[in-house]
């Protein structure tokens, strides 16, 4: 005995594939807005570690000019500040700042006594563990 499909009486399971699809779209929604939160946590971690490695970058290149003149460095007990680097720092890093700090230099004639120590300031307004909306990275050195 065969049946057709219009013969069947379908009273029962009227509406339920609309409710499938209902539960369906729901849960694939609630899946892109997750999606779209991880992309825009990414993308914050992201331009944070983008600024500390500029920051990196220039700390190490300020603590090699050092190396490469501590004869003046440690005589002078000062590294003067290149115009090349400010630029650097305010260009890459927003409200970035430099600060360069050289001790004990002049002790012992002819010795590595001199310590430079570089930090590098900008402003991070989006990470939460950023204190007052700034961070610093500060790299130290005997020369």
């Amino acid at each position: 005995m065969r049946f057709r499909l219009s013969e069947l009486p379908l009273r029962r399971s009227r509406g339920f594939s609309l409710i499938e699809v209902l539960v369906t779209v729901l849960v694939v929604s609630i899946g892109l807005l997750g999606l779209a939160a991880l992309q825009g946590f990414s993308l914050n971690a992201g331009q944070g570690a983008y600024f500390r490695t500029q920051a990196n970058n220039l700390a190490y290149e300020v603590i090699d000019f050092a190396r490469v003149n501590r004869s003046q460095v440690e005589v002078a007990c000062d590294l003067p500040l290149l115009e090349s680097w400010t630029f650097f720092v305010e260009d890459q890093l927003p409200g970035g700042a430099l600060a360069i700090e050289v001790d004990g230099c002049g002790e012992v004639p002819n010795s590595i006594s001199a310590q430079v120590a570089v930090t590098v300031t900008w402003a991070e307004d989006r990470m939460e563990d950023a204190v007052g909306g700034e961070e610093s990275l500060v790299v130290q050195t005997r020369i």
